[in-house]
């Protein structure tokens, strides 16, 4: 009987553990995102301060209110399962942001899991637990302020889960079309937001907010491997040569490519290297042209021996969701090597991930996660990485293009 007691108290307490929103796979794959001692492995973002931020006695701390604005991650996730715990005091706001870009605010550029004071109150769309300005949460499961409280979120393609205390708030959701701006005539659906992005934390200008043990068991099919730099200031082009017609200016962050036909040429030359960026295509409702939005990030490219202000030598990792002929479309290599899918993954009016990873002869791409392109390429060596925009109304929006040199071992891997 006592054996049997013993059994028993294991099974109760091994299933609380799971409702309680720990990993039924322990910590396999589980990484820490703060180490308890420093902000290694963090940036400010959206006007905010790296100094504005401390680590106080194990935990995240905001030490100047007025100046804290966003804490986000370095590396980028798209699929993930991220725990943290948080304190929030008497009438306090803040929020976890999820795929956030690292300009704009995170709370819209990805979404927001909201955090707040919200104890004996609702459970509405801007209550605690809320995906902010877009879903409810399924109960209101937050403790009383000054105590501390477990989020769980897990969030793979479009689908969230997250769990509160242990409750289970938002079930199999569907990141759809829901989602506002700041009022409800701005509507701002969350499956056209970042596919991919930082994981960040809000001091909403009052203080208090704590953190600690955060950590993360990334389960993207391609993970951020670090690494990168950007490839721009976030204000200007400088490092970049504009040859041919169109316009690149950059805007709130944001690169925008119109018009065209012209290219954007880094001044810096590459042999292997990876490229990530979100991209958007405008809507063609949205410029009133009669053609579609066509770009390519080429890599590996150099400008037209004879004219350098006409089409370059090299790889175009082509963009485009109307162009539906076997090398043509986004993923594809343009007029070199067909996304395996057979078609495109992405549309217009939405962001969409985009990674090219080139290491010797051996040429990969993926939108979204989905690999489109694995072929071996040997026509260039080195080159240019340069942006494009092709026809007269075109517009093609940029954010965190990074890239990096990858080893060379990586033509056998991922």
């Amino acid at each position: 009987m006592y054996v049997r007691i013993l059994v028993l108290i294991a099974l109760l307490t091994a299933y609380a553990l799971t409702l309680g929103g720990c990993s039924a796979s322990g910590n396999t794959g589980w990484q820490s995102l703060f180490n308890g001692k420093s902000l290694d492995g963090w940036a400010a973002m959206h006007g905010g301060s790296i100094a504005a931020w401390g680590v106080e006695s194990d935990e995240i701390r905001v030490l100047r209110p007025d100046g804290g604005g966003w804490l986000r991650t370095k590396k980028t996730y798209r699929d993930f399962e991220l725990e943290v715990e948080f304190i929030i005091p008497p009438g306090g706001n803040s929020g976890v942001g999820l795929r956030c870009t690292s300009v704009g605010d995170p709370a819209f550029t990805g979404f927001e899991m909201q955090i707040y004071d919200s104890y004996g109150k609702g459970a509405s769309r801007t209550d605690c637990g809320a995906v902010y300005n877009a879903i409810p949460p399924g109960s209101q499961a937050v403790r009383p302020p000054g105590e501390w409280n477990t989020y769980r979120i897990r969030a793979v393609g479009g689908t969230l889960n997250a769990w509160l205390n242990g409750v289970h708030i938002h079930k199999n959701t569907a990141l759809d079309a829901r989602g506002i701006f700041r009022q409800d005539n701005q509507p701002l659906p969350l499956n056209k937001r970042a596919t991919t992005g930082y994981i960040a934390f809000q001091d909403h200008g009052e203080g208090g907010l704590r953190l600690k043990n955060i950590r993360i068991r990334d389960l993207s099919p391609d993970p951020d491997p670090g690494g990168f730099e950007f490839a721009f200031d976030g204000t200007s082009t400088d490092g970049w040569t504009h040859r041919g017609g169109g316009s690149f200016i950059i805007e709130n962050g944001t690169l925008i490519a119109a018009d065209g036909p012209g290219h954007l040429f880094s001044d810096k030359t590459h042999s292997d290297i990876e490229i990530r960026a979100m991209v958007r295509v405008a809507h063609p409702e949205e410029t009133g042209a009669p053609r579609t939005g066509n770009s390519g990030l080429y890599f590996r490219t150099v400008p037209h021996p004879e004219n350098p202000d006409t089409w370059p030598h090299g790889y175009e990792a082509q963009i485009d969701h109307h162009d539906l002929r076997a090398t043509n479309y986004t993923g594809c290599v343009y007029d070199k090597a067909g996304g395996a899918p057979g078609k495109p993954v992405s549309r217009d009016g939405a962001w969409f991930d985009y990674r090219i990873l080139a290491v010797g002869t051996r040429v990969r791409t993926w939108v979204n996660g989905v690999q489109m392109v694995e072929t071996t390429l040997d026509d260039f060596t080195s080159g240019h990485v340069a942006i494009q925009t092709h026809h007269p109304g075109n517009r093609v929006e940029f954010r965190d293009l990074r890239w990096r040199v990858p080893d060379a071992r990586e033509s056998i891997g991922q």
